[in-house]
């Protein structure tokens, strides 16, 4: 045999092993869209509503105080004589419901919110396309995996990746 027909068969080997030991068929993994939500969900950025306007909705609900309080009073005779003089006690609660109205047209806090949902929304528009190149790699890698021990080396290095955004669920999924 020569020096490329001796690779080529090594290669071949080596491929078919790993395709035996570690391959996935994509028939017994999940698709694209299953892996992103999944990453998604484990990494914190899925759809969030618009937090400015329940912000704003907030204002409905008044600011509640609550006060309570004791008091006792008497009056002190002049001179030397013990005097029984009444004694006033007065227990008072106090309710107070505030309503902040002018924030139903704009609240403080709703710039700092939205700026928040916005970094959010990037955060999740970078995962998703970083699970779409990794999974595009991973399946390209597997396709050409049996023809060289680089492309099973890629598909491994693309799958791990996939698994750890998904914090291990692709590896039990894809068993």
């Amino acid at each position: 045999m020569g020096m490329g027909m001796g690779m080529a068969l090594r290669a071949l080997v080596v491929g078919l092993v790993v395709v035996l030991a570690g391959g996935r068929a994509e028939a017994d993994c999940p698709s694209l869209p299953s892996i992103q939500r999944v990453a998604e969900r484990t990494l914190g950025v899925g759809e969030a509503g618009p937090s400015g306007r329940r912000a704003r909705w907030s204002a409905l609900a008044p600011t509640v105080v609550v006060r309570g309080g004791q008091r006792l009073g008497w009056e002190e005779t002049s001179g030397d004589r013990l005097a029984a003089e009444p004694v006033d006690r007065a227990q008072t609660v106090e309710l107070r419901l505030t309503w902040r109205l002018d924030r139903l047209i704009f609240h403080p806090d709703e710039a700092r919110l939205d700026s928040a949902d916005r970094r959010r929304r990037a955060e999740r528009v970078r995962v998703l396309q970083e699970v779409a190149t990794a999974y595009v790699r991973w399946r390209r890698a597997e396709l050409a995996r049996a023809s060289s021990e680089e492309a099973a080396l890629d598909a491994e290095l693309a799958f791990a990746q996939l698994d750890a955004y998904t914090a291990g669920w692709l590896r039990q999924a894809c068993r």
